[in-house]
C-alpha cells in the first residue's frame, strides 16, 4: 500500500508507510497498481475527488509508437548487413547467400517495417 498526503488541497508526498503527520494533512491510501500508474505518469491523483485517475495529458499511443518504433528501426539495423552482402555479392558476379526470392522477401518485409514507423 502507499499513502497519498493532502495538504491545503496539494499532493505533498506519496510514501509506502503510514505517515505521521498533522492533522492538516489528510492521507489517502493506494494500491501498489495505483501508484505505479501514477509513477508511469498514465495516471494521476485527483485531489478533489481523492482518486486516482487517467492522466489526460498522458499519450499512450505515442509512448506504444516510440516502442513499435524502436522495434522497427531494430530490424532495419539488424538486416542492413545481409541486403549490403546480396548487393556486394550480385556486383561480384558470386554466389550469393541469399536467393533472389529470399532476397525480394527480406526487402519487402524492410519496406513494410520502414513505412510502419511513425
Amino acid at each position: 500500500m502507499y499513502y497519498v498526503c493532502i495538504e491545503n488541497n496539494n499532493v505533498i508526498s506519496v510514501l509506502n508507510y503510514m505517515p505521521n503527520v498533522p492533522s492538516s494533512v489528510t492521507i489517502v491510501e493506494i494500491t501498489d497498481e495505483q501508484h505505479d500508474n501514477i509513477s508511469a505518469t498514465t495516471h494521476k491523483f485527483d485531489v478533489g475527488t481523492k482518486t486516482v485517475i487517467a492522466n489526460p495529458d498522458y499519450s499512450l499511443s505515442a509512448k506504444e509508437q516510440e516502442q513499435k518504433n524502436a522495434v522497427e528501426r531494430e530490424f532495419l539495423n539488424s538486416t542492413d548487413w545481409k541486403i549490403l552482402r546480396h548487393i556486394r555479392q550480385k556486383a561480384l558476379n558470386i554466389a550469393t547467400s541469399l536467393s533472389d526470392a529470399e532476397y525480394i522477401q527480406l526487402e519487402q518485409q524492410r519496406e513494410a517495417a520502414a513505412a510502419r514507423i511513425a
